[in-house]
């Protein structure tokens, strides 16, 4: 009896096979890569020139400004900053949530009648495009009809964030409730709960600890966001730094920046060890 035929593997594995789909995708990326090139000037040559003149801006930093007047107005800025990332977020959070309750798809609209149906569509469609204008306006640009509004400080700068916030923490919080298992929202709903009876008791509870992660990391967000705003009058240490900045007074700059630094790592750290413990 013949001992069964074995098929001995190529030295180079097998082939992958042609696909005009992955073929077109890599010269549609490789096209756009060549339009933006073109497009924004990228020029590697320019770039290598320009180390040096970075190189002189870095060494005009060092060494830092380490003044008792310095230190102070660093401590000052830094905790203005600091208060508000945490209320932008928090106010954020606020606002996103019901929003957030009202953008969530329902499981389903099977056997509803029309009116239901529309019923249920309004409040969705008019909190997701709230939702999608608060997000899509960058929290500088809401700084600025702040800033004109109300003036300079802290408070527009807040506001902003608080904003921006509530737009992309909204949408975050929409999808992390629409991700729960449905069938314990089914099973309330089998049982004649009301739409706000399986969200309060179904769909509410599996995603708290989504809801803690995502306003921690958008808190962590909003502390570099706020160093950015005081470029335009929204408080802030960046508003520090901007005024150093024109003034030349480049080894403040430095303490300025380095402190930034340090609490953007202590904040991501802190961030970071709470959600690792809500995840386990």
């Amino acid at each position: 009896m013949a001992s069964p035929r074995t098929e001995r593997p190529g030295i180079g594995g097998a082939v992958p096979r042609f696909s005009w789909k992955g073929s077109l995708a890599v010269l549609v990326i490789l096209g756009l890569t060549g339009y933006s090139v073109t497009g924004t000037n990228f020029d590697i040559v320019e770039l290598i020139r320009g180390t040096g003149a970075a190189e002189r801006f870095v060494s005009e930093m060092f060494p830092p400004d380490l003044s008792a007047a310095t230190l102070r107005a660093t401590g000052t800025g830094i905790l203005e900053t600091f208060q508000m990332s945490f209320l932008g977020a928090l106010l954020g959070a606020v606002v996103a949530f019901p929003l957030s309750a009202l953008g969530t798809q329902q499981i389903s609209t099977v056997g509803a009648s029309r009116g239901e149906r529309l019923r249920r569509a309004v409040p969705y469609h008019l909190s997701r495009t709230l939702l999608n204008i608060f997000r899509s306006v960058p929290d500088i640009l809401w700084a600025l009809v702040f800033v004109v509004a109300l003036g300079l400080g802290p408070f527009p700068g807040t506001l902003a964030l608080a904003v921006h916030s509530a737009g992309v923490l909204g949408k975050l919080y929409s999808e992390t409730l629409e991700a729960v298992p449905g069938r314990p929202v089914e099973a309330l709903a089998a049982t004649g709960a009301n739409g706000f009876q399986t969200f309060l008791f179904g769909r509410l509870p599996q995603a708290m600890s989504g809801f803690t992660s995502l306003t921690l990391y958008q808190w962590e967000c909003n502390i570099r966001s706020a160093t950015i705003l005081g470029f335009v009058g929204a408080g802030g240490i960046g508003q520090q730094i901007l005024i150093s900045m024109n003034l030349f007074d480049y080894p403040k700059v430095a303490t300025l920046v380095g402190a930034t630094i340090i609490v953007v790592l202590i904040v991501d750290r802190f961030s970071a060890a709470i959600r690792q413990r809500l995840a386990y």
